[in-house]
Formats: C-alpha cells, sequence, structure tokens
C-alpha cells in the first residue's frame, strides 16, 4: 500500500444472496457500513444503482468523500475471475453479472480501481489479516449467509487452483446421496440439506410441522429454527440434528481435503455461537482424522465484516496474494 494511499478509505462490497453488504475500511478498521436488499433473483444490474447511491450516502455519512477512498472491493458468492474482474458461474442468484465487467462499472461510478473475489476467500482473508485468526497460515473458513460459502489456506497460501474454483464449493460436498436436489444440479449437497435458503423446503416436509411452532414464523432461517429449539419443540430439535449432522460432515471433510490447523466460523449463524459451536466443535473432533492432534475452532469476532475485512487487505495489497 502505497504511502499516499495510507490514510484513505476502501469501499467494499459483499454481493449476498440476501442483503448487500457496503462498508467503509481504513487499515483495518470499520469506519461505517450499511446495508441493501439483495433482491438477487432479480439478477444485479438492476441494483447498481441503489448500491451507488447507497455508498454516496455512506460517505456522506463518515464525512467523506471518493476523493478520500483509493479503491473498491468487490465480492460475490459464486466462481470469480480476479484478474479479469468478472464473474465466471453462480447458482439462482445475479445470473446477469456472469461476464459483466466490474471495473469498468466502478470507474464510471466512482472513478477508482477494483479488486475482485469470491466471498469466502475474502473472508477467509479478513480473518487471517485482522480478525481472529490473524497469522495463521493453515486454516479452512465456512461461512453460514445465505447458502454455505468454504475457503482455504495451505502453507500461507490461498486456495484458488487452476480453475479458480478449488476451496470455495465446500457448501457442495455431498452428505447425503439420497438427498434433495441442489441449486447446482449436483444431489444431497450441505447447501441442499442445511443452508439458510432449503431449510424451509426441508422442514415443510417433516411430519409434524403443521403442529410446530416453526410453521407459524413468516420468516424461515437459522434463526428461527434454534430459538424454537430452545423452547422444545420437537420438530425444531429434531431439525437442529439434522443440520448439526450436516454441518459436522462439511467441516470434516474440509479437514480432511485441506490439513488445516485452524477451523475458522462466521456469517449470520455465528450470532448464536454460544449454542452452536459446542455441539460442532465436540462432533468434528470426534469424527476427523487427524492423528497430528486437533484442530482449533475460531469464530469470527464481526462475522457481518468478514468479508469486507478481506476485500479491504486485497486493495491495501495491490490485489498481490499467493495463491496456488
Amino acid at each position: 500500500m502505497s504511502d499516499l494511499n495510507r490514510h484513505k478509505a476502501a469501499i467494499v462490497l459483499d454481493f449476498g444472496g440476501t442483503t448487500i453488504k457496503l462498508g467503509l475500511i481504513q487499515q483495518g478498521h470499520l469506519l461505517a457500513q450499511s446495508t441493501v436488499p439483495a433482491r438477487s433473483v432479480g439478477g444485479l444490474l438492476p441494483r447498481l444503482g441503489d448500491v451507488r447511491n447507497a455508498v454516496l450516502d455512506l460517505l456522506g455519512q463518515a464525512g467523506l468523500s471518493l476523493g478520500d477512498c483509493f479503491g473498491v472491493g468487490i465480492a460475490l458468492p459464486g466462481i470469480v475471475d480476479p484478474e479479469r474482474f468478472t464473474l465466471l458461474s453462480i447458482n439462482e442468484k445475479y445470473a446477469d453479472a456472469i461476464g459483466f465487467a466490474f471495473n469498468t462499472w466502478a470507474e464510471e461510478a466512482f472513478g477508482l480501481p477494483i479488486v475482485m473475489e469470491n466471498d469466502a476467500r475474502a473472508a477467509l482473508l479478513g480473518e487471517i489479516s485482522y480478525g481472529t485468526a490473524k497469522g495463521e497460515s493453515n486454516a479452512v473458513l465456512m461461512i453460514f449467509g445465505t447458502g454455505i460459502g468454504t475457503a482455504a489456506i495451505m502453507n500461507g497460501k490461498i486456495v484458488r487452483g487452476r480453475h479458480l474454483q478449488a476451496g470455495i464449493l465446500g457448501g457442495h460436498f455431498v452428505t447425503d446421496v439420497n438427498g434433495s436436489i441442489c441449486n447446482c444440479g449436483n444431489i444431497g449437497c450441505i447447501e441442499a440439506q442445511a443452508s439458510h435458503w432449503s431449510i424451509q423446503g426441508w422442514l415443510s416436509k417433516q411430519a409434524g410441522y403443521a403442529n410446530s411452532i416453526l410453521a407459524k414464523e413468516p420468516e424461515m432461517g437459522y434463526r428461527q429454527v434454534i430459538e424454537a429449539s430452545q423452547t422444545g419443540d420437537p420438530l425444531a430439535v429434531f431439525a437442529m440434528q439434522h443440520l448439526y449432522k450436516h454441518w459436522t460432515s462439511g467441516i470434516v471433510n474440509l479437514i480432511h481435503a485441506y490439513d488445516p490447523e485452524v477451523v475458522i466460523l462466521s456469517g449470520g449463524l455465528m450470532k448464536s455461537k454460544d449454542i452452536v459451536l459446542p455441539v460442532l466443535t465436540q462432533r468434528v473432533l470426534e469424527q476427523a482424522w487427524t492423528p497430528w492432534g486437533q484442530v482449533r475452532f475460531l469464530v469470527a469476532e464481526d462475522p457481518n465484516a468478514s468479508v469486507l475485512l478481506g476485500l479491504s487487505h486485497l486493495l491495501e495489497r495491490g490485489n498481490k496474494y499467493d495463491f496456488v
């Protein structure tokens, strides 16, 4: 990072499936943040005007202008080409963003250069650079958003792979060969069994759903299931066991694939870490094959900021990082 930019802020945008998170970050410090609805099924291009306006509003609230910023970081939940500033593939959301020239948009909207990365990789970079896993060089991350994202770092190198999809498809590890069809086209993926977007469909097929307090919820996600399970609702308790089984399998698969010393958990689910983490830790340690010892579990200090911090770090480094 040049001395000229050291005291400037990064504009960072996390295009999630449910919300688009915006932030202003200066040397690892989150100066301001806000969100706008994603409406991701309707595409990305119709949202860009609102995103630009929200960024300008956020700058105003922070007492800053575009002249006080040195770049824009963009993350998406798909396969991203960081060198060409474009999205290669994505499922069920922002379909119109594939092939879109994000660098051209950022130049026209803000007059600034950009970096781009998959959202889970950005979250991992955020946690090992500024967050709970600062300094770790062998780690995996699982982030629970609308879907389930993953990323890995091995011997200090972020895992990307030849086709830019290595490490990030852990949400599509198969945990039930007879399970539900996933948005990706496969059968029995973790996302199709135990993600925020899939839990409503799974619950509605279960015996006793009509008599569960969950049937009365206007919206359904992790929070509602966890809260209902704490009241002793039979279906919610059963649902939590279902979720734990698939989350555990996914994390164990990540450990076996990437040989980490640390497992980092982030995303909205971690707002309930006091309930979820002890169960997940115990089950993973029981099932993972790690004769060298036990992996450590870390939770993002601010689960909503992991991606934003990672994008800021990439901007500060001029998009230069060791990848494999």
